[in-house]
């Protein structure tokens, strides 16, 4: 019988090993490539799906229905930049998007959220500031005064601390 020395042994396990991984990572990428390339096809044929003359249930021509992002915030001043910034950046026909903020705080948030709100209308983006007399409800309550000035048939609400 051939003994191997122990030095050897530990080479060809090590070297099995390596080629064990190897084996699993190109099996990850090629799955990885596989799906990217079907989650492409997929889109494209959803878009070719859905031609722009196409009427919708709503009777007018976009196929996009209308959606009103509510932004519930109170005394935010350090974040509401970013968050408005975030929403109005977010890939959807601006035509179709209403951004509400529905600001019931008593610091300078009001101030920043008046002016991010005025660039994005500045840019063709519907960004409006809700301010209210009273808390009541607190945010339920700002929610429910929102959604009496809402355009949208959707509705997409974020935290002051949550950027889309």
């Amino acid at each position: 019988m051939l003994e191997l020395p122990g030095l050897l042994v530990l080479q060809i396990l090590y070297a099995l090993g390596a080629l064990g991984l190897a084996a699993y990572g190109l099996q990850a990428l090629v799955l990885t490539m596989v799906r990217a390339r079907a989650d492409r096809l997929t889109r494209r044929s959803a878009i070719e799906s859905v031609s722009a003359a196409e009427v919708n249930s709503r009777g007018d021509e976009s196929p996009w229905p209308a959606v009103t992002v509510q932004l519930p915030i109170y005394n935010e001043v350090h974040v509401i930049g970013r968050l408005i910034d975030a929403c109005a950046r977010m890939d959807y026909p601006s035509d179709r998007l209403q951004i509400q903020v529905l600001d019931d705080s008593d610091d300078n948030t009001t101030g920043v959220a008046q002016r991010r709100a005025a660039f994005w209308r500045g840019r063709g983006v519907d960004v409006e500031v809700v301010r209210r007399v009273n808390r009541h409800g607190f945010k339920a309550g700002a929610l429910q005064e929102g959604t009496a000035s809402a355009t949208g048939e959707f509705f997409a609400v974020f935290d002051a601390d949550f950027a889309p």
